[in-house]
């Protein structure tokens, strides 16, 4: 959210401002930041949580629950895209991501089913590119089942079987890092100037000024909103979700990915089924921070569960929400320490893909932070290649 010079000069009157003393703050409480506040709580470090709004209460609690292992494209574009070793390297970080975050959830009893999931082909094209796929990941050391046919029998051409993904509750997850991290949560705390005194920090948000020797930005599509610099690098989208009234059987068992990502669902616990995406008809409309689903993807959306699943048609939708993403221009999160602002670190762009990344992110980050080390594959100061796909063209 942006703020006018008339309300900021309402709200940043220092003599007016509680002011307050941390080891490192978090800008942002969905999953990157509470994974921050979790990794900085094994360091020993005092933090504070900044939320804008409510914890999870942006994408991190408005997606499919889906924890998916690999990258935004299939692993032979991606390979295509980046060169092998780059694919393989932050294929390998997805994966250590997801076996934290499986450990986590054991530790605490955090809810989570350990499903698999299924990337469907609906096309013959599509089909080629998972076989591809499913040899290159074998072959690199990342077990997949190659289905030359249908899993689901819903007029698929044939599917990926990947057994290590999870299905979540997003917002659980996050209360539950937050929770075990024993942060100071901020909510409502929009942090919108940045200053230095001393050697440190003064992030004023609005009702404090937090002092901290280290801060995290863990704020993904809404990055532009915060600094300039991130205006032609993070593409704010909203995606859109369905959710239907609870069905009296199980139609499918494991999460599901299909047309390169552009339409997925699963079924809930409570037999309801959730149904994501459709929006790449839409792209240019669905640009943007609007919190609102639109009439044409919602149809879509409807269109797509009838089709797949004509045994359910009448069913009533019990829940339609959307989230904002953030999408970088090849696909990759952007990681990095503010030039302007030394000492703000920041993990942003997961291109629809956050849950894959956030505890193995935010370890990082805390590292980076404390120990300076390096942001390596995710740099933000890559070169980005034209060729590859622009912010939003690509993914869920």
């Amino acid at each position: 959210m942006t703020r006018s010079i008339w309300l900021d000069a309402e709200t940043s009157r220092p003599h007016e401002k509680h002011r307050h003393e941390v080891d490192v703050a978090i800008i942002g409480g969905g999953a990157v930041g509470a994974s921050c506040a979790y990794a900085l709580s094994k360091r020993g470090k005092k933090t504070v949580i900044a939320e804008g709004g409510t914890i999870a209460s942006g994408a991190s609690g408005r997606n499919g629950g889906f924890v998916l292992r690999g990258l935004q494209n299939y692993y032979n574009l991606a390979i295509k895209s980046y060169g092998r070793q780059i694919a393989r390297e932050v294929y390998a970080f997805t994966d250590e991501n997801q076996k934290m975050m499986v450990e986590f959830l054991e530790q605490t009893s955090t809810p989570f089913e350990p499903c698999g999931s299924y990337v469907l082909a609906s096309s013959l094209e599509e089909l080629d590119n998972l076989s591809e796929s499913a040899a290159l990941l074998n072959e690199d050391g990342f077990p997949t089942e190659y289905l030359k046919d249908d899993p689901l029998e819903r007029d698929f051409y044939g599917a990926l079987s990947n057994k290590s993904d999870i299905a979540i509750d997003p917002v659980k997850l996050v209360r539950a890092l937050v929770e075990r991290s024993q942060a100071e949560v901020l909510e409502n705390e929009i942090v919108n100037r940045v200053q230095h005194e001393n050697g440190k920090l003064l992030l004023h948000s609005t009702n404090r000024i937090i002092v901290c020797e280290r801060a995290i930005l863990a704020v993904n599509g809404y990055a532009p909103l915060f600094a300039a610099s991130f205006l032609d690098k993070v593409l704010p989208t909203r995606g859109q979700i369905i959710v239907t009234k609870p069905l009296r059987e199980r139609l499918v068992d494991r999460l599901c990915y299909a047309n390169y990502g552009w339409e997925y669902f699963r079924q809930l616990p409570d037999n309801r089924l959730l149904v994501g995406g459709c929006r790449q008809h839409f792209l240019e409309q669905e640009n943007g921070y609007a919190d609102m689903v639109s009439r044409p993807v919602q149809t879509a959306l409807e269109n797509y569960m009838k089709d797949r699943f004509p045994e359910i048609a009448g069913v009533r939708i019990d829940c339609r929400f959307s989230g904002v993403m953030g999408f970088t221009v090849d696909g990759l999160p952007l990681v990095g320490e503010m030039s302007k602002h030394p000492g703000l670190f920041y993990a942003v762009g997961f291109n629809g893909h956050g849950f894959s990344y956030a505890m193995n992110i935010a370890k990082l980050l805390v590292r980076m932070a404390l120990d300076n080390a390096k942001p390596g594959v995710f740099d933000a100061e890559r070169s980005l290649s034209p060729q590859l796909a622009k912010a939003g063209e690509k993914g869920p």
